[in-house]
């Protein structure tokens, strides 16, 4: 198990692929996301590009992170459908229980790893559709997990990976995430420093570091 790094929380509430502007790649320019040339750029060197956008909600923040990783499309979807094995290579995840399978569509429970005495838990269902022969994205919202607290569990979390395949070896990927952390104890305001930014970048960077494992890639 990799040793716990509480910014990675957020990220697990958790995550989308979108492409940069390409000729090569014009029957999928309508998920192309604005990004400056700059971006572009930063994009194309192997940085990821990160924003916080306008929410909503009353509550929470929505971050975008948007990268390349060097991995076909269909190989990341079934990378982030493995939702099991997410501990394996999400830091900040303790356990995923699978409670019901429809089709596509899965119900599962996050247990996140105890921060300062607090364990959070929240379930959500999430699935994967094909948007185009070489676009994909896997969308989540919360629903009710009966039982819980709601100092056990978050306030709200939805969000989607959005995979464009821009060749057979890479894959433009944009997360995107809207998280409420919930009822949080008075003194444990860390915690919501754990459920934003930093959280959301862990996770998509080590999405990446696991894909460039499974593809072979250093």
């Amino acid at each position: 198990m990799k040793p716990y790094n509480p910014r990675n929380i957020a990220a697990l509430i958790p995550i989308t692929l979108l492409m940069l502007t390409s000729s090569s790649y014009a029957q999928t320019s309508n998920y192309n996301p604005m990004l400056s040339v700059q971006e572009k750029q930063s994009i194309e060197a192997g940085e990821i590009v990160m924003r916080e956008l306008v929410t909503k909600h009353d509550k929470g923040q929505t971050i975008e992170t948007i990268g390349l990783i060097h991995a076909p499309g269909d190989s990341l979807v079934l990378l982030l459908t493995d939702y099991a094995a997410y501990p394996e290579f999400m830091s900040a995840v303790d356990e995923i229980e699978i409670v019901d399978k429809s089709g596509a569509e899965s119900t599962i429970n996050y247990i996140l790893k105890p921060m300062l005495g607090l364990t959070k838990k929240y379930r959500i269902k999430i699935a994967p559709v094909k948007l185009d022969e070489q676009v994909w994205r896997i969308e989540w919202f919360l629903v009710e997990w009966p039982g819980l607290t709601p100092m056990e569990t978050i306030g709200d979390t939805q969000g989607y990976w959005l995979i464009i395949e821009q060749t057979e070896k890479r894959s433009l990927v944009q997360y995107y995430v809207y998280s409420d952390p919930g009822l949080v104890p008075f003194g444990l305001g860390g915690l919501v420093d754990a459920l934003g930014k930093g959280s959301i970048e862990d996770v998509f960077n080590e999405t990446r570091a696991e894909a460039h494992k499974m593809m072979g890639n250093r």
